[in-house]
């Protein structure tokens, strides 16, 4: 099966970092630090650093970019919960906190027990969008992180979706089981963006430029 990860970039790229936390692969590190933002460079990079998983090709894929995407959401959302004034942004980073917390434990025992390590940590250009987006606050705090959790989460559905074909059981599992919890994200990002006037939630715009997930229009 081939899935295509033609949204994910900005998460994909990331895979290769797992490759830091394995000792017996120090060798690879400068070659990771050269990442790419290309799926091709990706994919051959991912096979790579992991080719002694017992994964295919679409499993490290998606479990690598299913664990880096859960940890950005997670930071992002501890972010929202400190500086967000606004009660409904609060309480749904609050959400995305726990529910993403859960999924994340989830997702790195099955993929440790795979003897496939996940990021420790965010790269440096996540975490210059997360740095930006601590230093916003109010209105056009509220405005970029629903943007940015509205794109993300739309990228999400895509991987959970192709997920929930893997031919490795206990990720597609995973995969099928987290896939409602996304979709409800989803939506209640949609509906809080829209309360705040977010016009072009969805489309693939960045309200403020600092959105590390964009949607490609269709």
């Amino acid at each position: 099966m081939k899935i295509y990860w033609k949204n994910l970039v900005p998460v994909c790229a990331l895979i290769v970092l797992q490759a830091c936390s394995n000792p017996d692969r120090n060798g690879r590190d400068a070659a990771a630090s050269q990442i790419t933002d290309t799926i091709s460079d990706t994919t051959r990079r991912a096979q790579t650093v992991t080719a002694d998983v017992d994964l295919n090709g679409d499993g490290k894929v998606f479990a690598l970019s299913a664990a880096t995407g859960g940890m950005m959401e997670v930071e992002a959302a501890g972010i929202a919960v400190n500086r967000s004034k606004d009660p409904s942004v609060k309480a749904f980073a609050t959400r995305l906190l726990n529910d993403h917390s859960k999924a994340n434990e989830e997702l790195k025992r099955i993929v440790e027990e795979k003897g496939l390590q996940v990021a420790q940590r965010l790269p440096a250009t996540l975490a210059g969008h997360l740095a930006k987006l601590n230093t916003l606050s109010d209105r056009a705090f509220d405005v970029q992180y629903l943007q940015m959790m509205i794109n993300d989460h739309h990228n999400a559905l895509q991987l959970f979706t192709d997920g929930s074909r893997l031919a490795d059981t206990q990720l597609k599992a995973f995969a099928v089981k987290t896939l409602p919890l996304i979709e409800q994200h989803y939506q209640k990002a949609l509906e809080i963006g829209k309360r705040l006037n977010i016009t072009n939630a969805n489309n693939g715009d960045d309200v403020l430029g600092t959105s590390p997930a964009k949607v490609e229009k269709k």
